[in-house]
């Protein structure tokens, strides 16, 4: 069985503004690809235990946040008492968790705000809008305006089925948690695409590189080679603008920038 797949060149198309001729790909064949196969949970679990998403600066003010702890103390540990101002649940436990990158699409609009886990609490009592905290487990230190918000529901399946989106998906890839420039196999990204755009967990993308910028030896322009396709990614928490994904085939290796999409794209 076959599959059409753009790859070599036979149109040009001039952009005006830097001068470039980009080719634009041609159809030839290649062997279908082998099915990727179903990815344990295990291989994510501890990566969706430590980091998540809230959607817009405006949600993440309204999160409640620490505001100090006994003795006065700025920075406390795993067994220590805190105040957080906000709401709190009184049942069950509650993630602590530190800013960290906020997102943007390429252009520059904000799609949200990674958070990474401190450590994990329980509400003693309250009064108003303080309430009495007990840090159960922490492996950084808590600080004051760490933020203070309930476990995220994970009732997940112990592997995920890839598949295909239903709709065409065009998006990027914008970050790689932990700061590793060069990302190969197995390696978690954020996608500055999510629910919005139609995404679901399991849903599968190809990954696709920029062409390198050329001079044609007859010509002297400036040209920039086609795309090609450097591998594959799973995405296994989508959020409403964005969605960490696993990476399940690198041919290459790939970057952030490297646009991810459908097959149908």
């Amino acid at each position: 069985m076959t599959t059409a797949v753009l790859l070599s060149p036979c149109a040009a198309a001039l952009e005006s503004d830097q001068k470039v001729v980009k080719l634009s790909p041609q159809v030839r064949t290649m062997p279908h690809r082998e099915a990727i196969k179903a990815i344990p949970m295990e291989s994510v679990k501890a990566f969706l235990r430590e980091h998540r998403v809230v959607d817009n600066a405006e949600a993440l003010q309204a999160l409640a946040y620490v505001v100090g702890g006994d003795d006065r103390r700025l920075i406390s540990g795993a067994g220590d008492t805190l105040y957080v101002r906000g709401e709190v649940p009184r049942q069950g436990q509650v993630g602590i968790y530190r800013p960290s990158e906020d997102y943007q699409a390429l252009d520059g609009t904000p799609l949200g705000t990674e958070l990474i886990s401190v450590g994990v609490a329980r509400q003693i009592s309250s009064e108003g809008d303080i309430a009495r905290i007990q840090v159960l487990s922490a492996h950084q230190e808590v600080r004051v305006n760490d933020i203070v918000l309930p476990l995220e529901e994970r009732e997940l399946s112990r592997e995920f089925t890839p598949r295909a989106p239903l709709n065409d998906v065009d998006g990027h890839i914008i970050a790689v948690p932990g700061g590793v420039r060069f990302i190969g196999r197995l390696q978690v990204v954020t996608l500055d695409i999510g629910t919005q755009d139609g995404l679901q967990a399991g849903h599968v993308l190809r990954v696709n590189q920029q062409g390198e910028l050329i001079n044609d030896p007859r010509t002297d322009e400036l040209i920039r080679l086609p795309s090609t396709e450097a591998g594959s990614v799973m995405v296994f928490k989508p959020y409403d603008h964005v969605s960490y994904a696993l990476v399940m085939q690198a041919s290459q290796v790939l970057e952030e920038g490297d646009q991810v999409a459908s097959s149908s794209n």
